[in-house]
């Protein structure tokens, strides 16, 4: 008895599907769009794939996706979508949209099968999109002056708004939230700082070529498309000072017929508590000049936190011929470790990635903020792999940058906040060298 039942349970668990009904293998019942891969597409790709979403087609109905199985069984088992670059555990990252291996194999299955519709009953309700702000209404919109008109072009164009609102005192913000006019041309979205001394034209932009970085502006947030609002947690805000401005750079991509975009941002403020004001460590080297056909051109930068450590989310910037960018840390007692990497970048998803879990590191730890390029034939994205490539703002040059928000561990601002203004004030602490507000930070 002893012998057939183990046999028994041996020919269970070897059965190809692992069930049973009245003590026989049955077969496991068929993948269909309407049950398995409907709420699959939901959750990891109806945030650009759905009607008036900034992909090209919609996956939100069988039929509408029907056309598309075979390439979405391409993309998602090479895990080019959905989008996202770094490595890491699923679960470390906030709103990582990867899929697991079961619902890869489940999106295979039911393309192998046909890509079956499925029974109408078993389709889940549709997802019902916030059209406006996905946080409720900001505490302040700003909106550029007027309209712009983006002309047809199979080129990029860049274009700097600077938004009339000036700070009349320090304010503390936990969220600012880009609101593009026209996600078809919006092809991302960098917010700055503008000191008082930067004059816009009457336009209310600069057009053409134009450096913020080299008059003065502070980059403070970005979008794009498929970007997670950023909302900092209790107790942390960001200081906007006095008679400060925001402006924003904004990259239209080619446009095969002219458009028109009135982009927003909006701004949360802080109530409450504030003991920690964001900081930003910042990796950068102008000094980059690709040579042509480098497949493998790399430049290290090298960055020290200054006070024990609570590490938020980080993001990386680079062009084109960006290949991969890693964060390689050095402890004082030597060890060293990757903490974030981006092995395949891509120009077109540039994202914050949030950690679920803040990291903590010592004081002095150093950052090796590490950038690599692919100026070669190789890469489909090069425009030109005969050109030696520098430092620029146009989408034909290059950047390098790296960026690690923080908060000191040791920092105790005991702030009362209302609406962004403080209301009592029992300790202030000035603004360390990195953080955002420091006029230092350029």
């Amino acid at each position: 008895y002893c012998c057939l039942a183990l046999c028994g349970a041996m020919l269970w668990l070897l059965s190809p599907m692992g069930e049973r009904v009245a003590g026989s293998p049955v077969q496991k019942r068929p993948v269909t769009f309407t049950r398995d891969v409907a709420p699959l597409l939901q959750k990891r790709c109806q945030e650009c794939h759905r009607p008036g979403g900034v992909a090209p087609m919609a996956f939100t109905t069988w039929d509408e996706t029907r056309p598309w199985a075979r390439s979405i069984r391409e993309k998602v088992v090479t895990r080019e979508m959905p989008p996202f670059h770094a490595t890491g555990a699923l679960g470390r990252y906030q709103d990582d949209p990867r899929l697991t291996e079961q619902e890869i194999a489940t999106i295979v299955d039911w393309v192998d099968r046909g890509a079956p519709r499925g029974n109408a009953r078993d389709l889940p309700p549709a997802k019902t999109w916030v059209s406006g702000w996905q946080n409720g209404e900001p505490d302040l919109v700003l909106t550029v002056r007027q309209a712009y008109r983006v002309q047809a072009s199979p080129t990029d164009k860049y274009v700097f708004f600077v938004f009339d609102h000036v700070f009349p005192e320090d304010t503390w913000v936990r969220s600012i939230v880009t609101r593009p006019g026209n996600e078809k041309v919006v092809h991302h979205a960098n917010t700055h700082l503008v000191p008082p001394m930067l004059k816009a034209p009457e336009s209310g932009y600069f057009d053409g070529d134009f450096d913020p970085g080299a008059r003065g502006t502070i980059m403070i947030a970005g979008w794009v498309p498929g970007s997670n609002d950023v909302q900092l947690p209790a107790g942390t805000a960001v200081r906007i000072p006095k008679g400060m401005r925001f402006g924003i750079q904004i990259h239209y991509g080619p446009a095969e017929e002219a458009a028109i975009d009135r982009t927003s941002i909006g701004l949360y403020f802080a109530d409450g508590r504030v003991d920690k004001n964001l900081r930003m460590l910042f990796g950068d080297r102008k000094d980059l000049r690709i040579p042509p056909g480098d497949p493998a051109y790399s430049l290290t930068a090298k960055r020290t936190f200054d006070s024990d450590a609570v590490i938020r989310f980080f993001h990386v910037h680079m062009h084109l011929r960006g290949k991969s960018y890693a964060f390689r840390f050095t402890y004082p007692d030597g060890r060293t470790e990757t903490l974030f990497d981006v092995p395949q970048y891509d120009f077109n998803w540039q994202r914050s990635y949030l950690l679920t879990q803040p990291i903590r590191v010592p004081k002095g730890t150093q950052v090796e903020f590490i950038g690599t390029y692919d100026n070669s034939a190789r890469n489909r994205f090069n425009p030109d792999p005969n050109q030696t490539v520098v430092w620029g703002e146009k989408t034909v040059d290059e950047m390098m940058q790296g960026r690690i928000f923080w908060e000191s561990e040791p920092e105790r601002l005991n702030l009362t906040v209302r609406k962004g203004l403080v209301v009592r004030e029992t300790a202030l602490d000035a603004p360390a060298p990195g953080s955002p507000s420091s006029p230092g930070n350029r």
